[in-house]
């Protein structure tokens, strides 16, 4: 077991030392992939191929996954970044949470349930976790990631990222 420190607090996480450890199917095909030179976008040829492989309109776990390698390889995101939008990660400004004070870690969750988003239909948006992923799913997600978290959304290198990844979903759905 190892014992960290956070932010003045220990924390004690168990390594794969300690418990066997099977990786997922996203971690075993991740393992696989090269990060490309990083660029901005696919050049036609590129987004021609992918519309040939998948559909984004209703993509399998295995596709998704398959198409973030694609678009790590070619530079479009980082593995990490991959990751995220794989995970449904939602960044949050660190420097706003106190870590002596009782509360939740995504700031603004209060404000985005009471905007009228449909948090079950944004939840859907994690559908690698439930086994169907594609552009709607995404979108769905990413608004809802956008009202929940205290980051500056258009600054932020992660929505950017997300908002690329999107992109490339509209066009294969073309």
């Amino acid at each position: 077991m190892t014992i960290r420190t956070i932010n003045g607090f220990q924390i004690y996480a168990v390594t794969r030392n300690e418990v066997e450890y099977k990786p997922s199917y996203f971690q075993q095909q991740a393992e696989k992939w090269v990060e490309g030179a990083k660029r901005d976008q696919l050049s036609e040829e590129e987004l021609d191929a992918l519309k040939k492989k998948y559909n984004s309109r209703n993509m399998s776990r295995e596709e998704t996954v398959a198409l973030l390698g694609e678009l790590v390889e070619a530079g479009i995101m980082t593995r990490s970044t991959a990751r995220d939008i794989y995970c449904g990660a939602v960044p949050l400004d660190v420097s706003k949470i106190n870590p002596t004070k009782t509360q939740g870690t995504l700031t603004k969750s209060s404000a985005s349930m009471n905007s009228g988003l449909n948090l079950p239909g944004a939840l859907g948006g994690l559908g690698a976790m439930f086994g169907t992923c594609g552009l709607s799913a995404y979108k769905n997600w990413y608004e809802y990631a956008k009202s929940s978290t205290d980051v500056d959304v258009s600054q932020s290198a992660y929505f950017q990222d997300c908002n690329k990844y999107l992109e490339i979903l509209e066009q294969l759905s073309a």
